[in-house]
């Protein structure tokens, strides 16, 4: 006998590795309106938390948040299962793609009846106020919708002037880090000043009127903090800004008040934080000023290490700038992590060789993993747009994607993401549990004081750098096997490849071991923390292909 919650108005479905504050933003404006609502966290393939969820709070709006068009044939699948179900509501989706491609979303998405555009607290307000009256939706402004057999797409809604004017997102329970250190997502400013070309967020904010950047009030910033801090002791801080350090005058000055109130709340020595910039966004003072009230770690936007590449992407910085940044950061002590991209459209055998090289000094000493991706074509981007003029944007809406003008470079790039795929991507992979380690020895070094924290240190960075120079050496190989050959030869000889991948693989796995013993000695916690996330996989129908070693292949 199904057990029945309280009914609310809207239940939002949505990732929710840490709290999203993009939903939760929503629920606290439909509560200041007098809603009630709800949030069922999505994990892949779990349809039946979110079919409890819907069955037990009986809700009028499903909202779900969609942020890329890759996982659009996911959620066509979820919002089906809830159809069966005989979930009868008004199903409306948000996030990056739907609302810059309204129409192609809810053509994918045959069950969804709405689109919520841009920025979604008052358009997703009014449309529960109205959801009875649908003749009326035509007013709605950020609203895209089903009438009849046609799509109608509304003007776009103003972007919010001003933040602080806004409710606090409602906050669930802060997960705890390691050590039993409490977390929680932040959000001091919304939008970005650049155009990156193969990034969506300038598309997001600017298609709908308004600023490109809007920011809250520092003592507002803090005094979120400091009540997160009070009452559920949050003591580590994850900003979510997409350019929080931007270098900008006004920026400046923000964040020299932002240190001050942090100071004056007296959270600094409290607390520790985290932020993403761009590497011309680090300044040695500005850092250091930073890490001394608490910063920890910086997320750097790299990219590249090849000045072609970074042209492409249109980063407006120079290989130099990548590595000056980087320096710096290691120079004031606070540790870095980096998006790079080893291929993007126009890559070449040449610039896939000064990204290796590039890596190669970076991550030498073992501070950060070496982690590497290809470009994918985002909806609305510039190089999304520049890929479909010149046709050779390929494959479907909700799985885009393009060839290299050089055919070699397809070979090689299937090469990486068969050798790399679960090394680079997966939260059992080596990046990933080097990560959380280096993220618990901080921890354990300025919240505990840990004697053993630098030890735990230098096990990690020794173990780091070799498993960065394992995989450069392993894509290096693997360029010139493509280089040394023409497109025919390198499908007859594939299987010599195969030699390649089995000696990673084999390395990774003895990595993999000695980083369980490094773990026994300074943090079993997290020991047992990745021995029970493996034993949950393992209990799952469709782990084969992505725990073992042997799921892990190359035809």
């Amino acid at each position: 006998m199904r057990v029945q919650q309280a009914r609310v108005d809207a239940l939002f479905v949505g990732y929710e590795d840490q709290e999203n504050l993009g939903l939760r933003s929503i629920m606290s404006a439909l509560e200041a309106a007098g809603f009630r609502s709800a949030l069922a966290p999505y994990r892949p393939g779990d349809l039946l938390g979110v079919l409890r969820a819907a069955q037990a709070h009986a809700p009028d709006l499903v909202g779900f948040s969609i942020i890329f068009q890759y996982t659009l044939d996911e959620f066509a699948g979820l919002m089906a299962a809830l159809r069966d179900a005989g979930v009868p509501a008004h199903f409306t989706v948000g996030g990056h793609f739907p609302s810059l491609r309204p129409r192609e979303t809810l053509e994918a998405l045959p069950h969804a009846d709405s689109v919520v555009r841009f920025e979604g607290e008052v358009t997703t307000t009014e449309l529960l106020r109205q959801l009875r009256r649908p003749d009326t939706w035509a007013s709605i402004e950020g609203l895209a919708f089903r009438c009849g057999s046609q799509i109608v797409v509304n003007a776009p809604r103003a972007l919010i002037a001003d933040l602080d004017a806004m409710p606090r997102p409602i906050r669930g329970r802060p997960r705890a880090m390691t050590r039993g250190v409490r977390s929680a997502p932040l959000l001091a400013s919304r939008g970005c000043l650049y155009d990156c070309a193969f990034c969506s967020i300038r598309q997001f904010y600017g298609g709908a009127p308004g600023p490109l950047r809007r920011v809250r009030a520092p003592a507002a910033v803090v005094d979120e903090m400091r009540d997160l801090f009070d009452r559920d002791d949050v003591r580590f801080f994850v900003f979510l800004d997409d350019d929080f350090a931007a270098r900008s005058r006004q920026q400046r000055q923000w964040i020299d008040a932002f240190l001050r109130s942090l100071d004056e709340a007296r959270l600094t020595g409290r607390i520790r934080w985290k932020m993403s910039c761009r590497v011309d966004d680090v300044d040695e003072h500005v850092i250091r000023r930073c890490r001394d009230h608490g910063l920890v770690s910086v997320y750097l936007g790299v990219e590249s290490g090849s000045p072609a590449n970074l042209s492409t992407l249109n980063k407006g910085v120079t290989v130099e700038q990548n590595l000056a940044a980087i320096e710096t950061l290691r120079q004031a002590g606070v540790a870095f992590d980096m998006g790079f991209m080893l291929f993007e459209p126009y890559s070449t055998l040449e610039t896939i060789q000064e990204n290796i090289d590039f890596l190669r000094r970076v991550t030498a000493d073992g501070a950060c993993p070496a982690n590497f991706c290809k470009m994918l074509p985002l909806a609305g981007t510039p190089i999304e747009a520049r890929l479909r003029n010149e046709g050779r944007l390929k494959g479907t809406v909700t799985q885009p994607d393009y060839d290299f003008l050089d055919p070699r470079l397809d070979w090689y790039c299937l090469f990486v993401a068969q050798v790399f795929r679960f090394r680079n991507f997966d939260r059992l992979g080596l990046v990933e549990r080097l990560r959380v380690c280096r993220y618990d020895q901080i921890l354990a070094q300025t919240f505990e004081a840990a004697a053993c924290a630098t030890d735990y240190e230098k096990a990690l960075f020794r173990i780091t750098a070799r498993a960065n120079a394992l995989a450069l050496d392993t894509l290096e190989d693997g360029l010139h096997y493509v280089a040394d050959r023409d497109v025919s030869a390198i499908a007859t000889d594939w299987p010599l490849l195969r030699y390649v991948a089995d000696r990673e693989w084999e390395a990774e796995d003895s990595l993999q071991h000695e980083l369980d013993s490094v773990l026994a000695a300074y943090s079993p916690e997290l020991l047992q923390a990745f021995a029970d996330e493996f034993s949950r996989r393992l209990r799952m129908s469709s782990v084969g292909d992505t725990v073992a070693g042997d799921g892990r292949f190359i035809p």
